[in-house]
C-alpha cells in the first residue's frame, strides 16, 4: 500500500489490463433507511478494506447555468474508465447524459454538430437551466456505485422565481436519500458573477441541510485548463466569500484548501466525441487533448479518493433525513395528509352505519325473526391498491361513479386521464394543483382533453382505495339464534357494543382532528414554499362533492363533515393565536409544535386501536409508489472498468490479487 501512495503521489499511472464487469440487472431506488446496505454506517470498520463498508458514494452537483454540470458528468465516468485517451479511443463512447455541441471542421469551412442521446430532461434555450429537474446517474466503479445527482442550474435566466422553484426541487428530491456524501459546487476559474450566485446556493443549501454539511462540500473548477489547472481569479473572491459566511450567520466554516479543490476540463470528452464523428485534427492538438485527459482523469481520481478516503480518512457522509429533521417533518405531514383525510372520512362513514344498525337492533330488539343474522357489529374498511407510477385522475362528479357500501354513497375515480403519468414534482393527492396544467392530458392548456373538465378538478393518485363492507361476528350469539333462543340481555349487551365502539371512533376522530391541526400549525410556521392546506381543500371538496348530488345528498354526512371542518379550523386558529401571542410577548412563553412533536403524533396516530394501522398502510402504499417512481429518475450506465487500477487498489481495496 506505501508503494502505491508513493506511486500516487509522483504522478505515475500505469495503463492496465481491462475486463467487463458484470452489469447490475435492475436499477435500484436511492438508499432509504429501510433498505440502507448493511455496512453503510457513519463508523469507520477497524480492517481498513473500504469493499466491507462503501458500496455506494451519493455526490450533489450544484453550479451555476452554464458552467458545465451535464458534461462534467459525462467526462467524470470517462476519466474514471480511461487513464490515457488513447485508451478511450479504441472503445466505444461511454455517456450518461445526453450532449450536443458544434464544431468547424479543419478548414474552417463548414460546421459539424455532435449530438450524443437526446433526452427530455435538457433544454436546449440559451440561457435556461439545460437540465429541467434533478436526476441521478449511476455507474460502477468495481463494485461500488457512484450516483451523481444532476440539478438545475442556478442563475436561470427565466427569473429568480425560477432560481426558486429549482432549489425546492432539489432539497425535495435530497429528500429521497439517507446519506450525501458530497455537495460539489462547480465553478468557472474566472467567474466575475461568482458572489451572488454562490451565496445564494451555498446560503440556501445550509439552511435545509445544516452546518454539519459545510464538511461535506468539494469545489471543482470546469474549463481550468486555460489557468493552468488552478482556481484563477475565481478563487479571491470565493475566499472572501467564504470568510463573510463564517463570520455571519449562519457561522459556518466551509473548508477550502487543496484537498478540496479539484481542477479539471471537460474538453477531453468533447474531443473524444468529436473523434467518433472522424472529425480531423492536428498531431499538436491531439498532444494537448492528451495532457488534458490525463490531467483530469488524476483529478477525477483525486476527488473520489478525498471522498472515499484510502483507509479511515474519508468524509463521513452527511446524514440528511437525520439533520434534516423539520424538512422530514414536512415531508411527512405531506404525504400523511391524503392517508389521515380518508381514513377520517371513513371514520364518519363508520359512525353513520353503527348508528343505523343500533337503532335497528333497539326497534327489533324482541323480534327473534328480525334479529336473525342481524347481532352482529357491521364495520366499513377500505383496501389499498398501489400503483408503480402516479396517475392524473379527474374528481368531478361527471367522472366519477357513485356505489354504495352499507347504506353510504361513495365516489370512485373512473376516469384515469394520464396513466401513467410522468410529470414529476406534482404534490400527491392535490385536488387542482397547478402544476397539473403541464399534464400530457392537458394538452397545453387549462381543460383535460381525455374528460373535458378543467385541471382544477384533477389530482395525482399514487394508489387507489376500495371501500367494502365487513362484520364482526359473535359465535356464541350466532349459537343462541340458531337454537330460537336468544339470552337476557344479548340485544342489550350488542347495543351497548356498538355505543361503545361509535365513542372509540370519536375518540380517535378527534385525536385525528388535533393532530391535523398541530401539522397545519407546523407548516405554517416552517414553510419555505407557500403553505398549502391539504386537509382544508380536500374536506371542503367532500363538502361540495355531497352538496352536488342534490336531492340524492347525503344530510348526515355532510352535517358530519362540516363538523369536522369546523372542528379543525378551531383547533388550529387554538394554536396559530398562541403563536402570534407568544411572537408579540403577549404571554411569557408559549411551546410551538416542534418537528419532535410531529414525528410523536405521527407515532400516535398509527397507535390508534381501530384507524392507526390503516393510516399507516396507506401511507406505505404511498411510500411504496413514490420509490418506484425514483427509478424511473435514475439513469444506469454499464461501463468497464479494471480491477487491477491502482486507483481503485488504493481507495477501495479491490484487485488486491490481480
Amino acid at each position: 500500500m506505501a508503494q502505491l501512495l508513493d506511486q500516487l503521489n509522483s504522478g505515475y499511472l500505469r495503463n492496465e489490463t481491462e475486463e467487463t464487469l458484470p452489469a447490475a440487472s435492475v436499477p435500484t431506488t436511492p438508499t432509504r433507511s429501510e433498505d440502507r446496505p448493511r455496512n453503510s454506517t457513519n463508523s469507520r470498520q477497524p480492517s481498513g478494506l473500504k469493499e466491507e463498508y462503501i458500496q455506494e458514494v451519493n455526490i450533489l452537483l450544484l453550479g451555476e447555468t452554464g458552467v458545465g454540470k451535464s458534461t462534467f458528468i459525462n467526462a467524470f465516468v470517462n476519466y474514471l474508465t480511461y487513464e490515457e485517451l488513447k485508451d478511450a479511443e479504441c472503445e466505444e463512447l461511454t455517456w450518461l447524459i445526453p450532449a450536443k455541441f458544434s464544431i468547424a471542421d479543419d478548414d474552417y469551412e463548414n460546421t459539424c454538430t455532435v449530438e450524443i442521446g437526446n433526452s427530455d430532461n435538457e433544454c436546449q434555450q440559451a440561457g435556461a437551466s439545460a437540465t429541467q429537474m434533478c436526476k441521478s446517474y449511476v455507474f460502477h466503479v468495481d463494485d461500488v456505485k457512484v450516483r451523481l445527482i444532476d440539478t438545475p442550474g442556478i442563475g436561470d435566466t427565466r427569473g429568480i422565481e425560477q432560481d426558486d422553484v429549482n432549489f425546492e426541487n432539489i432539497l425535495r428530491y435530497l429528500g429521497e436519500f439517507e446519506e450525501l456524501h458530497a455537495i460539489c459546487l462547480l465553478l468557472k476559474p474566472n467567474n466575475a458573477r461568482l458572489t451572488i450566485l454562490f451565496q445564494y446556493c451555498v446560503k440556501h443549501l445550509l439552511s435545509r441541510l445544516q452546518k454539519s454539511a459545510s464538511k461535506n462540500i468539494i469545489f471543482l473548477f470546469t474549463n481550468s485548463r486555460s489557468t493552468f489547472y488552478r482556481p484563477g481569479d475565481t478563487f479571491i473572491p470565493l475566499k472572501k466569500i467564504l470568510e463573510d459566511i463564517k463570520m455571519n450567520p449562519p457561522f459556518v466554516e466551509i473548508p477550502c484548501n487543496k484537498n478540496n479543490i479539484f481542477c479539471i476540463d471537460n474538453e477531453g470528452f468533447r474531443f473524444l466525441a468529436a473523434l467518433k464523428y472522424n472529425l480531423s485534427f492536428t498531431k499538436e492538438e491531439k498532444g494537448d487533448f492528451e495532457k488534458s485527459w490525463k490531467k483530469s482523469s488524476q483529478e477525477c481520481w483525486r476527488l473520489l479518493k478525498y471522498i472515499v478516503g484510502t483507509d479511515f480518512n474519508g468524509l463521513i457522509p452527511h446524514r440528511i433525513q437525520d439533520t434534516v429533521s423539520i424538512n422530514e417533518a414536512r415531508r411527512l405531514i405531506i404525504r400523511l395528509s391524503q392517508p389521515v383525510a380518508e381514513i377520517a372520512q371513513l371514520i364518519q362513514t363508520n359512525l353513520i352505519v353503527l348508528q343505523r344498525h343500533k337503532d335497528y337492533l333497539e326497534a327489533n330488539a324482541n323480534n327473534l325473526n328480525e334479529l336473525q343474522g342481524k347481532l352482529y357489529i357491521p364495520v366499513i374498511n377500505v383496501r389499498a391498491h398501489k400503483m408503480d407510477q402516479p396517475r392524473t385522475t379527474c374528481m368531478s362528479r361527471e367522472c366519477c361513479d357513485v356505489y354504495e357500501v352499507g347504506g353510504v354513497k361513495h365516489n370512485h375515480y373512473r376516469t384515469l386521464c394520464h396513466n401513467p403519468c410522468y410529470l414529476r414534482n406534482v404534490p400527491a393527492e392535490i385536488v387542482g394543483s397547478p402544476e397539473l396544467i403541464h399534464c400530457t392530458a392537458m394538452g397545453g392548456t387549462q381543460n383535460c382533453q381525455v374528460c373535458g373538465c378543467q385541471y382544477l378538478t384533477h389530482l395525482h393518485i399514487y394508489y387507489i382505495t376500495e371501500t367494502y363492507e365487513d362484520k364482526i361476528v359473535d359465535v356464541n350469539i350466532d349459537s343462541q339464534i340458531s337454537k330460537d333462543k336468544i339470552e337476557v340481555g344479548t340485544v342489550e349487551a350488542k347495543i351497548k357494543e356498538i355505543k361503545d365502539r361509535s365513542k372509540e371512533y370519536k375518540t380517535e376522530e378527534e385525536t385525528i382532528i388535533k393532530t391535523i391541526a398541530k401539522f397545519a400549525h407546523f407548516l405554517q410556521n416552517n414553510a419555505i414554499t407557500p403553505y398549502n392546506d391539504a386537509y382544508k381543500q380536500y374536506m371542503e371538496y367532500l363538502i361540495d362533492k355531497e352538496k352536488s348530488l342534490g336531492d340524492e345528498c347525503n344530510k348526515d354526512m355532510l352535517k358530519r363533515f362540516e363538523q369536522m371542518l369546523l372542528n379543525y379550523h378551531e383547533e388550529k386558529a387554538i394554536l396559530d393565536k398562541a403563536f402570534e401571542m407568544a411572537k408579540d410577548g403577549s404571554v411569557e412563553k408559549v411551546r410551538t409544535v416542534t418537528a419532535a412533536d410531529v414525528f410523536e403524533s405521527v407515532t400516535k396516530l398509527y397507535s390508534l386501536k381501530y384507524t392507526g394501522a390503516k393510516i399507516k398502510e396507506l401511507y406505505d402504499k404511498q411510500e411504496s409508489a413514490r420509490s418506484h417512481e425514483l427509478r424511473f429518475e435514475e439513469e444506469y450506465v454499464h461501463r468497464k472498468t479494471s480491477r487491477k487500477n491502482r486507483w481503485l487498489r488504493l481507495i477501495f481495496g479491490f484487485g488486491r490479487n490481480g
